[in-house]
């Protein structure tokens, strides 16, 4: 049975193991996602307890199938004056290689859509590498619409 739930402070490792494995297949180009080397557990650890005590603005979240974890969220919530209130971006969503093609994204955006709305979000957002088709195309057949629109960063 696939669940979902908020990441607790024994999720830590999972949380940490499963960014690595996201990481390790989103990183394209090393200069647009500032990887500068390796990230340290210790920094993935703080980065962990950060987001978990910023619960006004980051929930993590962790899809479950039959107790195990097998992906996770990572969201913001902002406000938004095109929405006129609350909106959520998914910042990371991520299913493990061995459990994809089962339905688990669709339903895990599912699941991320109910909870949006249950905490007064009126609009869901988030980007997708260009450099990443299969993406492009599960979000369209789940009935997203794309947006052009320029992603600009700076590091600080």
């Amino acid at each position: 049975m696939f669940t979902y739930r908020l990441a607790a402070e024994s999720d830590r490792e999972i949380w940490i193991k499963l960014n690595r494995e996201f990481m390790a297949e989103e990183i394209q180009d090393a200069d647009l996602w500032n990887n500068t080397g390796e990230t340290g557990d210790e920094q993935f650890a703080e980065t962990f307890r950060w987001a978990r005590a910023s619960e006004d603005m980051i929930r993590l979240m962790l899809f479950e199938e039959k107790g195990k974890v097998i992906g996770f969220a990572n969201l913001l919530i902002i406000f938004s004056v095109w929405s006129h209130g609350k909106a959520m971006i998914i910042d990371d969503l991520y299913i493990t290689k061995a459990n994809r093609g089962k339905g688990f994204g669709r339903s895990a955006l599912t699941y991320i859509e109910e909870y949006a709305r249950q905490i007064g979000c009126k609009r869901l957002q988030f980007q997708s590498e260009l450099t990443n088709p299969n993406a492009m195309e599960f979000y369209k057949a789940v009935g997203y619409t794309p947006a052009d629109m320029k992603f600009y960063v700076k590091y600080l």
